[in-house]
Parts: C-alpha cells; structure tokens; sequence
C-alpha cells in the first residue's frame, strides 16, 4: 500500500484549514458544531499511532465516535488532513522557551532529541513523504525557533538554511534506519532477537573463514551494541564538532 505524502490534496484547501485562525471569523447562529478541526486533527494523530500513515477516514471517525461522512463537513479529505497533523507535530512546545538561551551546540543538541522524540513517539511519520512540504503555523513557528540559534553569529542565511536542513536530515535519517515500523501486510515471519539468532552462525563462520580480516580484528563484543539513538546522536556529534568552527567565527562582537 502506498504511504501518503503531503501536499498531495489541495493545497488552497489545506493552507485555508492551516491558517483558519489568521482569517476573519464568522459566528454562525445556533448550536456550536459537534466537532472542530483540531479534534480531527489530534484524533487522527492517535489513530496513525496505532495504525500506521495508512489509516482510513472511517478509523478516524470512529475514534471521534460519529458518523464517517461527518468529517468531510470539517476537512476534505485524508490528503488535507495529512498536511494537518504533519504541522501540528511540528509544534514547538511552551517549556522549550530555554533553548533560546542555550548556547548554540546545546540549543542543536536539544532540536535534534526532541526531533527523535517525536519520531519515537509518532513513528508513522516517517512513512510520509515531505518533499513537499505545506507549510503552517506551527511548522514555520518550529523553524523560526530554530533560526534563533543562530541569531548572535554573523552566517549568511543560505548557510543557516544548510545547516538546518543538515541536521534534520541526520536525524530523520537515522530514524527512518531505526525506527520505522514494518509493514503490517509483509511483516517479517521473525523478531528482531529471533532474525539475529539464525544469522549468527552463518556470520560467525564467515568470520572465522579468514575472508574478512578486518570485521575478525573486532574484539569488543560492545562495538555492535549500537541502539538507533546512539546512531544519531555520533552522526549529530560529528557534524557538530565540524560546525563549531564556523560558528565560533562567526560568533558577533559586543557591541
């Protein structure tokens, strides 16, 4: 089954749902609504964490305990509601204000585990493809809160973008490695433990044949103790430490 992408529905439709609070607001007389955009919105975000990006509509009415036809009044289609949740977990949270005051490595350093957080928390995110990305408010909050990272050094902004785009792709990449889910209508017959358990053998006696001299030099048992987390946050390290120096060059003077 195909994974959703955003900006796949209509894009007039899902910007107008994304920025509804920025537009005029009508009060229509009678009974309020019996659902609001948001409900769907975080209701859906449950259900995807349960079944994955390829939830049906009708799942997500269920969860909401109404009719499937009743959230069409709200949100046109799971298209525009992709683009909703996609921004929505983007959100930057209330206690983050701290990271503002961080100095630049700890402030990238936090940006990437709550990126990872996220993808823990929400796996089936990283099923979407965002090549092309709708943009709202809690998205463009969520990168203008990062670009404040770099508020006191003197980069041109393309460089800023760069180094941005650098850092999530590590950690998205990194997850995609680890932590997306397998797919329910071709999962794999064995467990992660059980899958190792029938290669070791055959690996050990490759090992032991003499062909791979530099995989038998490996004498730490921990050396293939590598969990996902301990993946992305060598490769966040490194790209750090080769960041620090154009950073600190371009670190403004008091004035």
């Amino acid at each position: 089954m195909a994974t959703p992408q955003t900006g796949a529905g209509d894009p007039t439709r899902s910007l107008e749902l994304l920025w509804r609070e920025y537009g005029p607001q009508h009060s229509k007389p009678g009974p309020k609504p019996k659902l609001t955009v948001d409900r769907i919105v975080e209701a859906a975000i449950a259900v995807a964490d349960r079944e994955g990006s390829c939830f049906g509509m009708r799942s997500v009415a269920n969860e909401l305990g109404v009719g499937a036809m009743t959230i069409y009044r709200y949100v046109p289609g799971k298209k525009e509601l992709i683009d909703l949740m996609v921004d929505r977990l983007s959100r930057v949270d209330e206690d983050a204000s701290g990271l503002i005051e961080a100095d630049w490595r700890e402030a990238l350093e936090l940006v990437a585990e709550a990126t990872w957080e996220i993808y823990t928390e929400h796996p089936w995110l990283l099923e979407v493809n965002q090549r092309r990305p709708v943009l709202g408010p809690d998205s463009l909050q969520a990168y203008d809160f990062v670009l404040g990272v770099f508020e006191e050094y003197e980069l041109p902004d393309r460089e800023v973008n760069l180094a941005v785009t650098a850092l999530m792709n590590i950690v998205t990449g990194t997850a995609r490695q680890y932590l997306i889910r397998d797919n329910p209508e071709d999962a794999p017959q064995l467990s992660e433990q059980e899958w190792w358990e029938v290669q070791g053998p055959y690996l050990d006696r490759a090992v032991a044949s003499g062909r791979y001299v530099h995989l038998a030099q490996f004498s730490d048992e921990d050396s293939w103790d590598l969990t996902g987390h301990d993946a992305m946050r060598y490769a966040v390290d490194r790209f750090l430490d080769g960041l620090a120096p154009r950073m600190e060059a371009g670190r403004r003077k008091p004035a």
